[in-house]
């Protein structure tokens, strides 16, 4: 299968990926060991393998355009994915394992999802990038450039508000803004593979 009959899936996907992570992340509060747990990982960890695949290709497409400041950007979103595949894979198993080697693997999980922070910081790169560039529409760019500053702003916020608003504030600034990002990433893989067929 060649890029351009990929093409035709990889948006789509993306898109999908990001609406799933956003919703696994909303609900990921979970006791470890539910089943409810083991959803939420597992949907996450198909979402995200999704949206890893959809960066390559919306890098792919516009590597010319966004030159050494895209390519830093692009990498750093997907070693932060790639650190939350990571850390979903840990989350799955590690309850599966005898108790003296769940805390092994909870210790393991750590570095994982402290790196997944990164796919933020890069998605901010990225999109800086696209606005450089005007490779991309605006509400793309903007929405990857806010990536870092959301989360940094957000997480602050909920933290100080405390409950009952720590969760949806943290969430919103966390997996709720990536989602919106990808989604709107995907759906832009997904017009631009319209347009090729088209033409």
């Amino acid at each position: 299968m060649d890029d351009s009959e990929r093409g035709r899936f990889t948006g789509p996907a993306t898109a999908i990926g990001a609406v799933v992570f956003a919703a696994a992340g909303y609900f990921a509060d979970q006791p470890s060991g539910s089943a409810g747990y083991a959803v939420s990982n597992v949907a996450g960890l198909a979402a995200v393998s999704a949206v890893l695949i959809g960066f390559g290709a919306f890098h792919r497409r516009h590597r010319a355009e966004l030159g050494r400041l895209g390519a830093w950007g692009a990498g750093l979103v997907r070693f932060g994915l790639v650190a939350t595949v990571v850390g979903y894979l840990v989350n799955l198993v590690g309850p599966s394992l005898p108790e003296r080697y769940e805390a092994v693997a909870a210790l393991a999980g750590i570095p994982a999802w402290s790196l997944a922070h990164l796919m933020y910081a890069g998605a901010t790169v990225l999109g800086l990038a696209c606005l450089r560039a005007a490779a991309v529409p605006r509400p793309v760019a903007v929405a990857l450039t806010c990536g870092l500053p959301v989360l940094l702003a957000g997480v602050g916020a909920g933290l100080a508000l405390g409950e009952p608003y720590a969760h949806v504030v943290t969430w919103a600034a966390t997996e709720g803004q990536a989602g919106l990002a990808w989604l709107l990433v995907g759906l832009r893989l997904s017009v631009r593979r319209q347009i090729a067929v088209a033409a």
